[in-house]
């Protein structure tokens, strides 16, 4: 019987084995068929603009006093393709130059767009950590009181998140950028820091870069706290009714202790798995708020291409937004099946 037992056993952990495997195989599988989605997309805008990089940047160089054969190589390094390859050869080239870092080279700032979106992308991760971190610890443990505080609290913070969700990103940046920066003028109102300074990890440095980055993080926050409180009060309400809440009511145990240990425990773990997918999601929502306070992020970077019509830039920077979501999902995915082993079932 114990060797019949130890059999089963074994079986049991070589499926769950098999199980893990599987998963892990798959999740892997959809995130490198993300990316390659993602680049071939980037791939065919490139080539559905109208006036290609290339013709653009051989322009320019034969305009510079170039000549013509040593403009066509310079362009083609510069763009990463020739339109007089074949149409699927480019694509290799393309799918080459991107795994290898690649990206093509910016007729804006005349610099390779790889260097330049490195040297936007941690300002942008930054505000969009720090603000989003605090919109959903803050949102969350509002969704959670409104919950159990039916009534006038509950109103009120209702009534609060209404009235900031209701108002248009940029219109709040406007807001905040007036009463701050203009009329009580105790914020800077756009860049990094203030003129004069040398960054690095000195005192006068940091707090004028805290300074700067005051208002875009405000804005961030206030913007996506509502959606946090309202989506934690609606999951907090539907389990209030359980039958392992009423029996733990029934033991006596008090409405703090069921808040936060049968309540606000159960409420966590789909709104973490929302908040690494609001990670990637919210790169794309940067241009608005970083045009308006000059932060040079992503996306500035990427209003800035778009505006020059510098079209290498443009569609890179857009890359790279697309591949921060994709990972943002990845990560939300491997997280929520390391947590709940029902998922990778």
């Amino acid at each position: 019987m114990a060797i019949m037992n130890s059999v089963h056993e074994v079986l049991r952990r070589g499926s769950a084995i098999r199980g893990n495997v599987m998963w892990a195989l798959k999740t892997i599988g959809l995130l490198f068929a993300q990316l390659l989605t993602a680049v071939t997309i980037a791939f065919l805008l490139i080539h559905a603009m109208p006036g290609n990089p290339f013709e653009i940047m051989l322009s320019n160089l034969l305009r510079g006093g170039v000549p013509y054969q040593q403009a066509v190589t310079l362009a083609e390094i510069m763009t990463g393709y020739n339109p007089n390859v074949p149409l699927f050869i480019q694509y290799f080239q393309y799918l080459w130059n991107f795994f290898h870092g690649n990206l093509g080279y910016s007729m804006l700032y005349k610099a390779p767009t790889i260097v330049l979106i490195a040297a936007a992308a941690p300002w942008t991760i930054l505000i969009v950590s720090i603000s989003l971190t605090l919109a959903f610890i803050f949102g969350y443990y509002l969704g959670l009181i409104g919950a159990s505080k039916r009534g006038k609290l509950d109103t009120l913070i209702n009534a609060f998140s209404v009235i900031f969700n209701s108002i248009p990103s940029y219109m709040l940046a406007l807001i905040l950028l007036i009463a701050f920066g203009v009329y009580i003028k105790i914020l800077p109102v756009a860049g990094l820091y203030d003129r004069g300074l040398t960054p690095g990890l000195n005192i006068a440095f940091i707090l004028s870069l805290l300074r700067h980055l005051t208002l875009p993080i405000l804005t961030y926050f206030l913007i996506l706290f509502p959606g946090w409180a309202f989506g934690t009060r609606n999951l907090a309400l539907s389990i209030t009714h359980e039958d392992y809440v009423t029996v733990a009511r029934a033991r006596g145990l008090s409405e703090r202790r069921i808040l936060s240990s049968y309540i606000g425990k159960n409420v966590l773990l789909p709104q973490l798995t929302a908040l690494l997918f609001s990670y990637g999601l919210l790169f794309g929502n940067s241009i608005f708020i970083e045009s308006m306070f000059a932060i040079p992020g992503l996306g500035y970077l990427l209003s800035a291409a778009a505006g020059a019509r510098d079209y290498t830039l443009t569609i890179s920077t857009f890359l790279v937004i697309i591949i921060a979501v994709v990972l943002g999902n990845f990560i939300a995915d491997v997280t929520y099946g390391l947590i709940d082993p029902r998922v990778r079932g």
